[in-house]
């Protein structure tokens, strides 16, 4: 029987020169404290591995990716605990006596949003990508109802008032530029030491590629009209996009 060894995969965070480059992918390109944010390293070597070692007496699975689909990425979720600017990697490991290495990343972490009712918009860029991301609290109201034998159901942290959409952002905000909403989520939060019955927030947060054409030149400050369903309050503040 042929004998197969695996050798581990030893990371590390020591400089290599002459290993193959591979790209660090985040799904979160500028966080809050507490958001989630997944880290991806493409290691397809590994299923080439297997392949040429094992041949036709295994089939493979592949775990879905952040997206949904399927993904031959080495995938960690992580949490930060604290606004600041962080460098990550580069981190060198050696598979099957072949040297590799990633590159470095800065995760910019931005503070915790007020718990209040509120819009906010910001631009941000990750590996020359740029996106605008698009945040809004609404305030909940209950829902809970009492039972005719004594007893009651309601949501944790009630829910979003009948009527009220999120905001959202138009794709197509001027000749030459066009956003693509490639993700977005919404979940309840509520204060920190909130009681049972106390009410929290419905949160939505947008991110949006932004594509220029090739003609396009000089810049673009987003404005009201930019933005579907625009609350009472918001703050947008300046935001020019620019090549």
């Amino acid at each position: 029987m042929k004998r197969i060894t695996l050798l581990l995969l030893i990371f590390c965070s020591s400089n290599a020169i002459g290993q193959k480059k591979l790209e660090i992918e985040i799904d979160n390109p500028e966080p809050r404290v507490g958001q989630s944010v997944t880290f991806s390293i493409n290691v397809d070597f590994l299923t080439d591995y297997f392949k040429k070692e094992l041949g036709k007496n295994i089939e493979f699975t592949r775990s879905p990716s952040i997206f949904g689909l399927q993904s031959d990425d080495f995938e960690r979720v992580i949490i930060f605990k604290k606004a600041k600017k962080y460098e990550i990697g580069p981190f060198d490991f050696e598979f099957n006596s072949k040297k590799y290495t990633t590159e470095t990343i800065e995760v910019n972490v931005l503070p915790k949003l007020r718990m209040e009712n509120g819009l906010w918009l910001r631009i941000a860029e990750f590996d020359g990508q740029q996106y605008l991301i698009l945040e809004q609290l609404i305030s909940n109201e209950s829902n809970k109802i009492d039972n005719v034998n004594g007893g009651y159901s309601h949501t944790i942290g009630g829910v979003k008032p009948e009527g009220k959409e999120f905001a959202e952002l138009k794709e197509e905000l001027t000749e030459g530029i066009e956003l693509s909403n490639y993700s977005s989520s919404s979940n309840t939060l509520r204060p920190e030491g909130a009681d049972l019955f106390d009410l929290g927030f419905s949160y939505s947060i947008k991110k949006y590629k932004i594509k220029f054409d090739d003609s396009f030149s000089g810049g673009y400050i987003i404005s009201e009209k930019d933005i579907q369903n625009l609350p009472e309050t918001f703050e947008i503040g300046k935001i020019e996009l620019k090549k």
